[in-house]
């Protein structure tokens, strides 16, 4: 029977595509709602550009009108005045010219003059300039010939001596009995009204009926002319010489609306408005860019107030994504380390498992060394007694009669030894005791050996004594211990050499045992300490001396470690306290 286990389906795909897609939508529907916002304002800002305009164009109309008409009475005085009479009819005028001269610079009027029914200059405000009028005739000019006619007389035109424009008022200057002697005229100038309407960020054009020109807020357009000039009205103009040597030229003018027109190819709002002196009319222009410039300004500053919102929402947020993160940070390395001391409490509790199981083994196996220590020491020393009686009798050799039976018995003998070593236990308490004693009697059991195998033992001790404190006892199979270990790794050699050597360090004592054997290898003192781990061939140990011989070193408060030397062989180390630093 097969059991089929269904998940469910999992989206596992990378986030970052929909994401974008996302972040896509957002800023294409922002864009279309600026740009929804953008016409509207727009809209909204022409509507209102519109609804404004008619009444500020009526207000220049007007300030116009005030400025043509302010010195409209001028004239007037000036041809019921004796003096002017007196002297057109004797033809003396220097009294007159210093007053013309005064009034005109009181009334702030470009020119004051009186001409005489020829149309010929005779005083002028001027009269002491180079370029006087006096001596000049006008009876070309329209307000010359309206004012001889016995009305008032009124023209725009481009000065013929001065080449300055103004606006002319002429009154009649009449006897007792009422005939007209002459004419007197007042010019005012066009191009401070030209200056005052440049001032107000406007495009201001004021135009005579046939659509010419006459006074702008940008120079540039004085004498164009909005519409066609027929035929006739250019003889009029020539005739009348009433713009001088200006030239009039066409202006790009184009009206798309009552509202909207283009001038030079710029977009308009387009409010017109007239004069009530003349038949002038007044064109205020507001450009059409500077409403969508202003809606392209609020919708910028709604961006960027947009803009500065999300940088703050988006700092905000990340200062709350840091936080939530340093928090999960303290948690992980908090979590981190339960786990590194869980494991390090199981990686205790399995090695305090294996030491227990050891000990345990190692107790188990003490008391089984001692029966077998017990049961077969007697007969293999039976045995080798019957072997050594075979040889005196036979007048052999040692081990020349069965060399193989010898070699059996030797082995039997060191495994019970081994045994033996394992199995003895010693009901002393520690104590301190000199170190070179110790050492003495365990070298003693051993330089027999050592001399049979052919090996140097070299011995090196302090001459004063050092003592540590132990059991000597158990101390010295140590030593023992170390010393076999040394000449087994060192037999067959020609040169074999175990060292023993011992000084002082600090607190501590420091035993020292070498040889020039095979050495370690890739082994260290903790594979070497394992009970049963041995390297020696079959029958020559049980692998239990070291493991045996760290725990009476730990037992003493020291240490045993081993390594390969420099040159060959292998070095045991062990540290142990001075009873001062010891543990009572």
């Amino acid at each position: 029977m097969t059991d089929t286990l269904t998940k469910s389906p999992t989206y596992t795909g990378d986030p970052s595509p929909q994401r974008a897609f996302y972040i896509f939508a957002a800023v294409l529907g922002l864009c279309a709602v600026a740009i929804a916002c953008y016409f509207a304002l727009a809209s909204y800002f022409l509507r209102t550009e519109a609804a404004q305009t008619p009444e500020r164009a009526q207000f220049f109309a007007s300030s116009i009108d005030d400025a043509l008409t302010r010195l409209e009475h001028l004239p007037y005085v000036l041809s019921i005045d004796e003096s002017t009479l007196n002297a057109l009819t004797t033809g003396d005028t220097d009294e007159l010219n210093p007053i013309l001269a005064d009034i005109a610079s009181r009334a702030g009027a470009e020119f004051i003059y009186v001409l005489d029914l020829n149309g010929k200059t005779v005083a002028s405000s001027n009269y002491r300039d180079t370029d006087s009028l006096v001596g000049n005739y006008y009876t070309f000019r329209p307000y010359f010939r309206d004012a001889v006619a016995g009305g008032a007389g009124r023209f725009y035109a481009v000065g013929v001596t001065t080449g300055r424009p103004g606006y002319f008022i002429a009154e009649p200057v009449r006897d007792a009995q009422g005939m007209i002697q002459g004419v007197v005229t007042v010019k005012i100038g066009f191009n401070d009204l030209s200056r005052a309407m440049s001032g107000n960020g406007e495009l201001v054009l004021v135009a005579d009926e046939q659509g010419v020109v006459l006074a702008s807020s940008d120079p540039k357009l004085i004498y164009g002319y909005m519409s066609p000039l027929s035929e006739g009205n250019r003889r009029i103009l020539e005739e009348q010489q009433q713009f001088g040597s200006e030239t009039l030229f066409p202006l790009d003018w184009t009206p798309e609306s009552e509202r909207r027109a283009r001038l030079d190819g710029t977009a308009y709002v387009w409010t017109k408005a007239y004069l009530e002196e003349e038949n002038w009319s007044l064109h205020l222009l507001s450009e059409v860019r500077e409403s969508r410039r202003q809606a392209l300004l609020y919708v910028a500053g709604g961006l960027m107030t947009l803009l500065l919102l999300t940088v703050a929402a988006s700092v905000y947020r990340a200062a709350q994504l840091r936080n939530a993160l340093a928090i999960s940070n303290a948690d992980r390395q908090r979590l981190t380390r339960e786990i590194e001391e869980r494991r390090i409490a199981e990686k205790n509790l399995e090695s305090a498992r294996s030491e227990l199981a050891q000990k345990e083994q190692l107790a188990a196996l003490g008391q089984l060394s001692a029966s077998i220590t017990h049961e077969l020491g007697q007969p293999i020393s039976a045995m080798r007694n019957y072997l050594v009686a075979e040889e005196i009798a036979a007048n052999s050799e040692p081990n020349a009669l069965w060399p193989q039976l010898s070699g059996l018995v030797d082995r039997m003998q060191r495994i019970v030894d081994q045994l033996r070593l394992f199995g003895r236990t010693s009901a002393s308490v520690p104590t301190t005791f000199p170190v070179q004693d110790t050492v003495q009697a365990a070298v003693q059991l051993v330089r027999h050996t050592a001399r049979e195998a052919g090996i140097r033992l070299d011995v090196t001790l302090p001459d004063h004594p050092i003592r540590v404190r132990g059991r000597p006892e158990r101390f010295e199979q140590v030593i023992v211990n170390l010393l076999r270990n040394g000449i087994d790794a060192t037999e067959g050699k020609a040169d074999g050499r175990v060292t023993l050597s011992m000084d002082e360090r600090d607190s501590c004592v420091v035993l020292t045992v070498a040889d020039n054997g095979h050495g370690l290898g890739d082994l260290n003192i903790a594979d070497l300490s394992k009970p049963f781990f041995s390297t020696k061939p079959s029958g020559k140990g049980m692998g239990l001396g070291l493991a045996i011989s760290g725990q009476i070193i730990n037992e003493m408060g020291g240490t045993l470690h081993a390594e390969n030397n420099l040159d060959q062989g292998a070095v045991f180390v062990i540290i142990l306290p001075k009873p001062d630093n010891a543990d009572a």
